[in-house]
């Protein structure tokens, strides 16, 4: 493992870097979407910690962006980038090219206009807290917070790390003729990380609309849906190729909200 983090720190460092950026943004959003009996115990916990005379959005901004930096970024980053060597998965291209790229964008274009058209043409005629949800405009936390925390480090945590870890399990148990893991176990595990993908938003999805049967399939649907695709760009490309996308559809979402809803 050393050797993969003396090879890779630039790519652990970036990790970190972006992961400090989008976690401390990620802990300013959540703080502003706390419930207000929520936000009454942090400020319970800041003041006997003796930090009351600071904001208490600034401590919950950087307290996740510690987490984020070292957990995420630096600790899953480092072991992900090991379980990508060994299944194959990680590639080591220096330079973007040109195709995997273009179907990157694709997938940002396509994902962005899917995530907001089947809200407002299908789930918001189902749901009125879908459509309450585009009432107020993006944050500026917000929006760093997904371009950085939900761009990046999502794909370090769920592509890079679960989708590589799930990989080498599965080719331990089932692969042992071949070197690497099969294409099937490849698809397998992109099928898994995309259900945990789409499983990590239901609690963020609960807290801003609440569930309902709908409202759970709009999750795994659109979130799932997109995760196998980012997995496929992983598996296929490369991780970079995966985290484009994804910040692109998050870019291309926001700015259809911003100039037309």
């Amino acid at each position: 493992m050393k050797n993969y983090i003396k090879a890779y720190w630039k790519t652990l460092l970036f990790f970190a870097v972006i992961g400090f950026i989008g976690g401390f943004f990620t802990g300013i959003y959540a703080w502003e979407d706390f419930p207000e009996n929520t936000k009454q115990q942090y400020l319970e916990q800041i003041n006997a910690g003796g930090l009351g005379q600071f904001p208490a959005d600034i401590i919950v901004g950087i307290s996740t962006a510690i987490q984020t930096a070292v957990v995420y970024g630096i600790v899953l980053g480092a072991i992900g980038i090991w379980l990508g060597k060994k299944t194959g998965l990680w590639k080591d291209e220096k330079n973007i090219t040109k195709k995997p790229l273009a179907a990157s964008l694709v997938v940002a274009v396509v994902g962005g206009l899917a995530l907001i058209l089947t809200d407002v043409l299908f789930f918001g005629n189902h749901s009125e807290a879908v459509m309450n949800t585009y009432v107020e405009k993006p944050t500026i936390p917000y929006l760093l917070a997904t371009v950085t925390y939900g761009a990046i480090i999502e794909e370090v945590m769920i592509r890079l790390f679960f989708m590589s870890l799930i990989a080498f399990v599965l080719h331990k148990l089932f692969g042992k003729k071949h070197d690497k893991p099969t294409v099937a176990i490849l698809i397998v595990a992109n099928v898994f990380a995309a259900i945990l993908f789409a499983a990590g938003h239901l609690p963020g999805t609960a807290q801003t609309i609440g569930l309902t049967p709908i409202i759970i399939f709009r999750c795994f649907l659109m979130n799932g849906g997109f995760g196998l695709l980012f997995g496929w760009l992983y598996r296929k490309y490369g991780l970079r190729y995966a985290m484009i996308a994804h910040g692109g559809c998050h870019i291309v979402s926001k700015l259809i909200w911003i100039l037309f809803i």
